[in-house]
């Protein structure tokens, strides 16, 4: 329900706050109908001649940012990989998809039993 008087945005008329349709052409407000016409209100409730606030514009802050030197590793002073760390890496990253392949099987065989 409308708290103001709500002007009719087909035909213009001004209406009561409780009345449902136009008294003119019988049209129902629209939710913008009722919204503008409380924004006329609240406008002139405001027209005074009272100071306004003034409120102060931020600017956002800058910073410089450090750059971070990079180190750089020679291929030569790397420390090479032995081959039974490289094949335990191997292993343990095949175990969880063949456990989960196994998981699978079983459960597809038990399952056509039920």
């Amino acid at each position: 329900m409308a708290d103001a008087p709500w002007r009719c945005s087909e035909c213009g008329t001004i209406n009561e706050p409780v009345a449902n349709s136009c008294r003119t052409c019988g049209r129902w407000p629209s939710l913008f109908d009722l919204e503008e016409s409380s924004l006329e209100n609240v406008r002139t409730s405001y027209a005074s001649d009272e100071p306004r606030l003034e409120v102060e514009r931020l600017e956002p802050e800058t910073f410089e940012v450090e750059e971070m030197p990079i180190e750089m590793v020679d291929e030569e002073e790397a420390e090479p990989e032995s081959a039974a760390s490289r094949r335990r890496r191997l292993i343990t990253s095949l175990i969880v998809p063949l456990a989960f392949v196994v998981y699978i099987v079983i459960s597809i065989i038990v399952g056509d039993r039920g």
